[in-house]
């Protein structure tokens, strides 16, 4: 609460002198952090600095979190002006079952990626199986332009390129680790100029344009960012395994876009060698026999890629068969046991299967036989058994090491929303509901109840400096190539609704009962007779509401991040004043992605219809149009445009991706050991 605690903290920095800002000017304390880190001068950058700053920064956003949670209360037909001011009255209305959603403010917290979790889902149920999966790491000992900048600034030197490249690794580190800032905001920069390229037409997906992507920005153990991402290309070919024309496009798009090459003449053995795996404590993971790494290394070497399935039920084998298949298992394992510790070594595929003693075919039975669903296998000779697949073109961008991926299964989109997006919050999850827990069985009130949480958080949660920097910066985490609009589509009674503040209620009369901040529902009922034949789904995915008729700002918008999108607005749309006058309406270039409740027809039919009619049927009058009405029977009158409508919004393959996600869920305790944990530090 002392607002000199940083001039009186850091003697050095300020020496005990407040800032001097202008008269008139209205600063808030995360514009001056920003501000500061920013300075030539940097010694605003220093890591004990940047620590001090996020804890303050956070632990006043969490208050500022706490207010507006509080005026969150379930949407009460009856109520007034007068009985919202009485904050007893409204704290018995509080709704308790979220007690920390209000964490997604901090964008570390569990509450925060589980929204995310939800957002990504959304988009391959609309979008369909993402085709791409990317991964991007940082390497700044590597970057000679990074440590050419690093010592510019830090001891104000000019080097060359080369003798930047020519310092010791240990010196590269000191610059490293004392200016988090700007090794940041360089890696931003350059991700920034990358997606550039990914998106043009002329880059490494000539062909097929990137349409849409999700990223997830992360940190490894030593603190530097890492990069996930889903892409969806145009035009990509999609994998069906009765057709061999599709696994012939399949494999000819992947020969196309990644390689395991380690061909000196087309890369340098540095660039290689960052591809190239090295086994630590952090890969190995037990299974019956032993220790194995977990990503699956040494790679089998393959003559052309493939894509193997395993054995269907048609395929039985013979007690004969499986004893010749598992002798061929442990000779090839030996093999490349062998190959693995060479890297030298200059063996063809066709040695590699005479010093086995096997023939091809026999050789890829030996592989299908321990599959669970179908794989990639690249082109690889024996001495690439141990490279991470890359892009040619972007790993001669971004030198550093990557990993790409061709997704052809809703299972391993599955995968990836459940196992990269929230992993390394499960553990502070289950620490919040453990004091939650502890606390409702107290008498606390609710302010102090969440005020405890916001504690526990803030005092349990281990960050890097670097990740520091992402936070005071307020540099996206998660990126999105499409803005995304939750549809609360619970009966009205289980809608939580925003208070009006204090200010506003005391002005209105005793009696109002305006008290509640207008919604998306009530957008939509108050639209213009032009958009009558408008669903929910297509206002919500197609137009944006703003207060006034020019400078965009979007109160539908469900984003807990910092300018993660862009809103695309149709210049050429004819903008619409909304029937009570409130907002104007213009129609935007782009759907954005639609959440909802998502009722499940086996589970609740009678909310399933009912949501169903919400979002793809125009209606005015919640009341008379979709509650005092037969549910299913309007839905099957309706049935032909409601299915047509929802094929805009969710796709074709939704239904198996939802299968597929409800059973990795299902078995994620029992299989936990067979999903590569990908958060494993690369080697630099």
């Amino acid at each position: 609460m002392d607002l000199r605690a940083d001039e009186l903290t850091f003697p050095k920095i300020y020496c005990g002198k407040p800032r001097k800002i202008k008269e008139n000017t209205k600063l808030t304390y995360a514009k001056i952090a920003k501000s500061e880190l920013r300075m030539f001068d940097r010694r605003c950058g220093r890591v004990s600095k940047l620590f001090f700053t996020y804890k303050k920064l956070q632990t006043r956003k969490f208050c500022d979190a706490i207010s507006i949670n509080l005026k969150k209360t379930k949407n009460t037909k009856n109520v007034t002006a007068v009985q919202m001011l009485n904050r007893d009255y409204v704290s018995g209305l509080i709704n308790n079952n979220d007690a920390f959603t209000f964490l997604r403010c901090d964008r570390s917290s569990p509450a925060f990626w589980e929204l995310k979790k939800k957002e990504v889902l959304a988009m391959i149920r609309q979008l369909g199986c993402a085709t791409i999966f990317l991964t991007l790491s940082a390497a700044e000992t590597k970057w000679s332009e990074l440590i050419v900048v690093l010592t510019q600034v830090l001891e104000n030197k000019v080097i060359t390129l080369q003798e930047a490249g020519n310092l010791s690794y240990e010196k590269k580190c000191d610059l490293i680790r004392n200016d988090p800032v700007t090794c940041v905001r360089y890696f931003e920069h350059r991700l920034k100029c990358l997606w550039e390229i990914l998106s043009a037409p002329c880059g490494p997906f000539q062909g097929y344009e990137l349409e849409d992507k999700y990223v997830r920005v992360e940190f490894q153990i030593r603190g530097s960012p890492h990069i996930h991402a889903l892409l969806w290309l145009k035009n990509a070919p999609k994998y069906e395994k009765e057709k061999p024309e599709s696994v012939e496009r399949c494999t000819k798009f992947i020969d196309k876009l990644v390689s395991v090459s380690s061909n000196p003449t087309e890369f340098s053995h540095d660039l290689i060698n960052l591809q190239r795996h090295k086994h630590s404590h952090t890969c190995k993971k037990h299974v019956k026999n032993g220790n194995k790494c977990r990503f699956g290394i040494p790679f089998f070497p393959m003559r052309k890629a493939m894509i193997l399935e395993p054995f269907d039920d048609g395929e039985t084998l013979s007690n004969e068969e499986r004893k010749k298949i598992s002798e061929n298992k442990k000779n090839v394992a030996k093999e490349l046991d062998k190959i693995s510790k060479d890297i030298d070594n200059s063996l063809s595929f066709d040695q590699f299967l005479e010093n086995i003693g096997i023939n091809e075919q026999e050789y890829i039975r030996a592989i299908r036989v321990d599959l669970k669903k179908a794989k990639v296998f690249l082109k690889r000779a024996p001495n690439e058994v141990r490279i991470n697949p890359y892009n040619p073109m972007i790993m001669s961008l971004h030198r550093a090491n990557m990993d790409i991926q061709f997704i052809f299964d809703p299972y391993a989109c599955a995968v990836y929303c459940v196992d990269y997006i929230s992993k390394s919050e499960n553990g502070m999850s289950k620490l919040l509901r453990e004091a939650l827990n502890e606390l409702k069985k107290g008498n606390s009130s609710v302010k102090e109840r969440l005020r405890v949480i916001a504690n526990k958080f803030l005092n349990s949660s281990e960050i890097s400096a670097q990740e520091a920097v992402y936070h005071i910066l307020s540099i996206p985490l998660s990126i999105s190539s499409r803005s995304t609009v939750f549809i609360n589509t619970n009966r009205p009674e289980n809608r939580i609704s925003m208070l009006k503040s204090d200010e506003i209620l005391q002005k209105l009369e005793p009696d109002s009962k305006d008290v509640f901040v207008e919604g998306l529902i009530d957008t939509y009922v108050n639209r213009p007779d032009e958009m009558k034949n408008v669903c929910l789904a297509d206002f919500a995915s197609l137009y944006n509401v703003s207060k006034r008729r020019t400078g965009y700002t979007d109160p539908m918008e469900n984003s807990d991040d910092e300018s993660t999108v862009e809103d695309e607005i149709d210049d050429k749309s004819t903008v619409l004043k909304m029937k009570n006058g409130k907002g104007w309406i213009t129609r935007r270039k782009k759907r954005k992605i639609i959440r909802y409740r998502n009722f499940k027809l086996h589970q609740d039919p009678e909310d399933y219809f009912r949501e169903q009619l919400m979002l793809f049927l125009p209606w005015s009058n919640e009341e008379e149009d979709l509650i005092d009405i037969n549910h299913e029977e309007t839905f099957n009158l309706n049935k032909d445009s409601i299915k047509q409508k929802r094929s805009e919004y969710v796709h074709s393959e939704a239904s198996e991706f939802d299968q597929a996600f409800e059973e990795h869920m299902e078995r994620k305790d029992e299989d936990e050991n067979d999903i590569d944990d990908k958060n494993v530090e690369y080697d630099q």
